[in-house]
């Protein structure tokens, strides 16, 4: 039974070339390889090499995809790209990005579980070795007009950086450091795009992987819903 999605573990589409899935994977092994990320990334090392061997052989990820797709009962939905960073060059669905931190959140277990699972991917503690990508449901409700005109929603993601008044080390001038409180990093929020097609339907699923932000450990699952009041 396949109980990995190696799509997400490598931050690319279902329907990635063989040419995307190759780069997605060097990106990541420049990143995670533990000669240059440390002992502490090897679980997330070996997951790449392992997802990379699925998919870069066409029989194998042939045999996967369909796996995939009994084990979760339903055709997979491949969203439309999600981009990062990207310049705004056309007006947004939402007059507001949507925060995981406070809009539409349903998982089962408390919020702050939630949080300390995103941040391991940057604090690199505390990982347990059965900890494999989780979805989080993220529902969407929409006017029927927002519905019917598509466009693109903005989503913000908790991340972690390293503190830039101490460079991460927690201490500036032999003193704790004020901007992190000591701990070497600060939160921030960045944001993925989803691209919504007009006349979106209510119950439609997006699966948006966050390994371009740096999270392994969790992908958002994006359920449409469409409110009875326009």
């Amino acid at each position: 039974m396949v109980t990995r999605d190696y799509y997400l573990i490598l931050g690319v589409s279902p329907a990635a070339s063989e040419e995307g899935i190759r780069e997605a994977f060097r990106r990541l092994v420049k990143k995670y390889h533990p000669d240059v990320a440390g002992s502490t990334a090897r679980w997330e090392f070996q997951e790449i090499v392992e997802a990379y061997e699925v998919l870069s052989d066409r029989s194998k990820r042939r045999s996967y995809d369909q796996g995939l797709a009994h084990a979760q009962g339903r055709e997979r939905i491949v969203p439309e790209p999600v981009f990062t960073r990207r310049p705004r060059a056309a007006e947004y669905l939402m007059p507001e990005p949507v925060s995981i931190m406070r809009d539409f959140l349903s998982v089962s277990q408390p919020i702050d579980a939630v949080f300390e699972r995103i941040f391991r991917n940057f604090t690199r503690m505390g990982i347990p070795k059965s900890e494999h990508p989780e979805g989080l449901t993220l529902e969407l409700i929409l006017s029927p007009e927002e519905a019917a005109r598509g466009g693109r929603v903005p989503i913000r993601i908790p991340v972690l950086y390293p503190c830039p008044a101490c460079r991460g080390g927690g201490r500036d001038w032999g003193m704790t450091c004020p901007n992190c409180m000591g701990r070497g990093m600060v939160e921030e929020e960045e944001e993925v795009t989803l691209h919504l097609q007009p006349h979106i339907r209510p119950g439609e699923v997006f699966e948006i992987p966050l390994a371009g932000l740096g999270i392994h450990n969790f992908y958002l699952r994006v359920v449409i819903r469409i409110s009875d009041i326009a």
